[in-house]
């Protein structure tokens, strides 16, 4: 079973399973097919990470996430501002906005050490996508739209980021759903991938192309800095909830240490019991909880290779116990109470979900930041570059592009990786595969993991009915409750007595899902993205 955002992603994984490939084979395949057909959320410009737990109980952990420049600092964008005050978001759009993509290797790494298919039959389907054409949906035309407003803000943009402008956005004239759309630059770059693996991208003639755009375009990416990427093979971070074990991404995810902050506050409050005779203090509780969680990752998530990140103390039992205590049922507290201030002296995004015949089982999240990344691209190869260095302090005390504030700690360093709440996560229920999931969609990432967890793990909902139900979202700043759609009147009555702030926006993460049923798999795609999983 594969379920991913693009159903001929889907597809292309469910096929490598069928032809006996295992699960990382398929995520492989799905990776370099979704760089074709969600160009506005992810690509070989990106980066990610991934979770594999292997049939034998292994797990596998890797960290494919983009890195700072060598010549990055941490001024950068002030001084960027200062010299082109036209140019109000250069850490979003542009060639500085480019942090070092890490997708490629992650890809190629994972499939050489675990894979069993070569490379160039795992690219296949993604060539044949991009050289023939698929039909885009709306999710496609709402980001192209939302891209070319970005155009329109900033319309030096139209000249130094032509590829997007001209092949995307149509030059102005926004694509239909249903057009067919054909990259066959990007067809050349796969080929290119397919016969000479990483190196191509890292040390030939990609790197050569993505370094001199860089230098037209007064971006600071060299060749030396691609030559140089490397992929990390990390912890994973665990935790249990009730009867489930969670396995989860360590920093520089944010997602995982959210979820089960979250989670381990719910349990002790008795989260369960009180949504079955109280709906409204429960998700009262859930957006208190929420708040801890989000306050602790502005304060103290970072790259734990640049910075102390007390991961053991944010998803313990007794820290959660400590911030269950501060709940009140009728009434919050002040925004500056929520999370741990101070240490004890002790101490455009897509997901994937694969499960092979074998039960080997994989979650992968992957990113390329908002819709077209930084819109900056290399025209010859049909490649689109990310903007993930706003996922770092772009200016001190200034939310980033979800409105998130960032920790001290994620502050701009050469080689450093950006803070990221991409969530993939694997529930193990008596020591087997059970629920594997993630999502897209900035900070909402984390609160839709969360809610669809909740309602299979505590409700016993199936994923169908887990995927619509209503979720609940809040980051800590900006003080505002967002729901994906309008409460009911009794619970947007109760939240207001209890003093919290509605937000009239409705937006919500996208969450992929793979669980076990009896007999087998049951795939689900969140229908806000019009995803499909595949399996046979």
């Amino acid at each position: 079973m594969v379920a991913t955002d693009s159903p001929e992603a889907s597809r292309v994984g469910a096929g490598v399973l069928k032809a006996g490939g295992n699960a990382i084979d398929a995520t492989v395949a799905v990776s370099f097919a979704l760089a074709v057909t969600r160009p506005q959320s992810t690509g070989l410009g990106g980066g990610g990470f991934m979770i594999a737990r292997f049939a034998d109980g292994r797990v596998v952990v890797q960290d494919f996430r983009e890195t700072a420049p060598a010549q990055a600092t941490g001024d950068m964008f002030i001084r960027a501002k200062s010299s082109n005050p036209k140019m109000t978001t250069p850490s979003r759009y542009g060639h500085l906005a480019v942090a070092v993509p890490g997708l490629v290797a992650g890809r190629c790494q994972a499939l050489a050490q675990y894979g069993t298919l070569p490379l160039a039959r795992i690219i296949e389907p993604a060539i044949d996508l991009a050289r023939h054409g698929f039909g885009i949906d709306a999710h496609y035309v709402e980001s192209a739209a939302e891209a070319l407003r970005a155009y329109e803000r900033n319309p030096a943009l139209k000249k130094s980021c032509s590829y997007v402008y001209a092949t995307h956005l149509g030059s102005g004239a926004l694509p239909m759903p249903r057009d067919r759309l054909t990259q066959p630059k990007l067809a050349c770059l796969l080929e290119g991938i397919a016969s000479g693996g990483a190196d191509f991208f890292y040390r030939g003639p990609v790197a050569q192309a993505i370094a001199a755009e860089m230098k037209k375009h007064g971006g600071i990416i060299t060749a030396d800095d691609l030559a140089a990427y490397k992929v990390k093979e990390r912890e994973a971070v665990r935790s249990t909830y009730g009867d489930f074990d969670i396995i989860g991404m360590p920093p520089p995810s944010s997602g995982a240490i959210a979820v089960i902050q979250t989670l381990n506050i719910l349990e002790r409050v008795g989260f369960a019991s009180i949504a079955r005779r109280d709906p409204g203090l429960a998700t009262h509780y859930q957006i208190e909880a929420m708040k801890h969680a989000f306050a602790d990752r502005a304060r103290w998530l970072a790259d734990a290779d640049f910075a102390d990140v007390p991961v053991a103390l944010l998803t313990s039992q007794t820290y959660a116990t400590q911030l269950a205590m501060t709940l009140r049922p009728n009434d919050q507290a002040k925004v500056q109470d929520y999370g741990v201030a101070q240490l004890p002296d002790d101490g455009g995004t897509s997901h994937v979900c694969v499960v092979d015949r074998w039960g080997n089982v994989v979650v992968t999240t992957e990113t390329i930041n908002t819709s077209f990344g930084s819109l900056a691209g290399v025209d010859e190869w049909g490649l689109i570059l990310n903007n993930e260095m706003d996922d770092f302090v772009s200016e001190p005390g200034k939310p980033n592009a979800y409105g998130l504030i960032q920790a001290p700690g994620n502050s701009i360093e050469p080689g450093k990786r950006p803070v990221s709440s991409m969530a993939p996560t694997i529930v193990l229920k008596k020591g087997k595969p059970f629920l594997m999931l993630g999502a897209s969609g900035g900070p909402r990432i984390i609160s839709s993991v969360l809610n669809v967890m909740l309602s299979v793990l505590d409700f016993d909902m199936s994923l169908e009915d887990a995927m619509t139900r209503i979720r609940p979202h809040h980051q800590w700043k900006p003080d505002a409750v967002m729901f994906d759609a309008k409460p009911d009147q009794d619970l947007e009555a109760g939240l207001l007595k209890r003093g919290h702030v509605l937000s009239e926006h409705r937006k919500t993460g996208i969450v992929q899902a793979i669980m076990r049923i009896e007999g087998g798999w049951r795939g689900a795609s969140d229908p806000r993205k019009g995803g499909q999983p595949a399996g046979y």
